[in-house]
This record gives structure tokens, sequence and C-alpha cells, in this order.
């Protein structure tokens, strides 16, 4: 099981995205908990991205266009929120 800290930036954009969106704050919540249980879980099409600002960085499914930045963090078993948002497009998150 993994500790979720989320950065400034995450949380940010996961309450603009959720305003008045109680079915995306669901699907969100849901990506987070498995991503606490087992971040390499098949639904989540985790992989790696290539953002030198951050290290290692992984991106995991939400929905067909919003996807969860994250990298592991020093400490063990602790996973780092980076931002979330969507993937298509010239706002993209990566």
């Amino acid at each position: 099981m993994f500790q979720i800290e989320a950065s400034k930036r995450f949380r940010k954009k996961f309450s603009k995205l959720i305003k008045n969106n109680k079915a995306l704050e669901e699907k969100i919540s849901q990506t987070i908990l498995q991503l606490r249980t087992d971040p390499g879980y098949a639904s989540l099409k985790t992989h790696k991205v290539n953002l030198t600002n951050y290290g290692q960085v992984f991106s995991s499914y939400v929905t067909g266009d919003i996807r969860i930045l994250w990298t592991k963090t020093d400490e063990a078993f602790v996973l780092l929120l980076l931002d979330v948002g969507g993937h298509e497009g010239g706002k993209g998150i990566y």
C-alpha cells in the first residue's frame, strides 16, 4: 500500500476540474485509490512519460482524456501526484 501526497499544482488543477462535476471527482478519486493499492494495475494503463523537469514520471488513465501524472519519492512507498488534466490537444499535461 502506497501513501499518496499531492503537489500544489495537482491540488489546484484537481479543484478546477471537479468544480460542478461530481462524476469526474468520483473517477479521479477511484483512480487515486487504485494507485495507492497497485500503481501498475492494468486498467490504469500506467506508463513512463518523458518530462525532464520532474525526473522519472508516470501517467495513469482516469478517463478517455484525463490523466494523472505522478512520481515515486525518495521515501519508501510514497507517490507524489504532480498534475491532472487532459491528455489531448495543445493544453495537454504532457
